[in-house]
């Protein structure tokens, strides 16, 4: 007896959901950070937030979705391709572009609104200001505990394919969840090729999410530092400009003391350059609060631009 042909769904059956990718830390088109927003993710599954992220081939998308938790205004999860990810600055400026944008959240009129964000990493602050023609946003990262990691120059030299005399002497290696990796030069920022696998290999043994290398010289006189970032274990081999380090890093530098003559009373205000050796540049805007000369609150924003918006069907 002949086998009856399986019933084919009815894409009409299927879910619709209005979907933008935004450019982060820049208000050029195709530049800066590429993110996915999901401005209305109530009813998505964690399965199907991380099939709609693997599809939009972006660094991270973004889902905005009620808060869950007292004190918080709403919530945001951020998927990449591979994994939820607890924390993605650029992703959040997207999100908070796009809800200006569409006006949501009565974000109808320019202004300054404040919130207060739910994520896997706390509940962090947000502050938009939103113009006629543009919104600048500008989110709160917890501030970063620092371990000094000496002990991984060895393997970076191998992975990164640097010499040890292009490490920056003034500065140590530390880590957070990821791994700060200091180096005098420029060229030597535009040269790094990484052993992705080996570099996956040390992330996942160590149990690190990503490697920020960085150095003080800087392509425009303004910006303090230039940074590139490396995460092949959660699907970014490269990451175009990441919000969650240019934050800790602008700390980190403090710290060092490098950034003494960009104080304004307590507070200082830096640039961060990244993503330009692979044709994304962008900008981010690091803001620092001090209390007795220590780190109170650190924020890094910029601008976004919308490239593309319209439906996805998700089964």
């Amino acid at each position: 007896m002949a086998k009856l042909p399986t019933a084919v769904p009815n894409v009409r059956d299927f879910r619709r959901i209005t979907i933008k990718q935004v450019d982060a830390f820049t208000d050029t088109p195709l530049m800066g950070n590429p993110a996915g927003v999901v401005l209305h993710a109530q009813g998505l599954t964690d399965q199907q937030m991380q099939s709609i992220a693997r599809e939009m081939a972006v660094p991270e998308t973004a889902f905005i979705l009620p808060a869950s938790k007292p004190g918080a205004d709403l919530r945001i999860r951020w998927f990449s391709s591979e994994a939820e990810v607890p924390l993605c600055g650029h992703a959040t400026i997207a999100s908070f572009h796009a809800m200006a944008e569409e006006g949501l959240y009565d974000m109808a009129e320019p202004g300054t609104y404040a919130f207060q964000v739910e994520t896997l990493s706390g509940i962090l602050p947000v502050r938009v200001i939103k113009m006629v023609s543009h919104a600048e946003v500008f989110f709160g990262l917890p501030n970063p505990e620092f371990v000094r990691a000496g002990q991984y120059k060895l393997d970076l030299m191998r992975i990164l394919n640097i010499r040890l005399e292009e490490f920056d002497p003034r500065l140590p290696i530390v880590m957070t969840s990821y791994l700060f990796v200091p180096v005098r030069r420029l060229h030597t920022i535009f040269a790094i090729k990484p052993n992705f696998f080996a570099l996956a290999q040390l992330l996942t043994n160590r149990k690190l999410l990503g490697v920020c290398v960085f150095t003080t010289e800087t392509i425009e006189r303004k910006s303090s530092v230039h940074s590139r970032f490396f995460a092949p274990t959660i699907g970014i081999n490269e990451d175009p400009v990441t919000g969650s380090a240019n934050g800790p890093l602008g700390v980190y530098l403090y710290e060092q003391g490098l950034l003494d003559d960009k104080s304004t009373g307590d507070t200082i205000t830096i640039i961060g350059e990244q993503g330009d050796v692979i044709g994304r540049k962008g900008r981010v805007i690091i803001q620092m609060t001090l209390r007795s000369k220590v780190v109170h609150q650190v924020m890094v924003g910029g601008r976004a631009v919308t490239t593309l918006e319209g439906e996805m069907i998700v089964p």
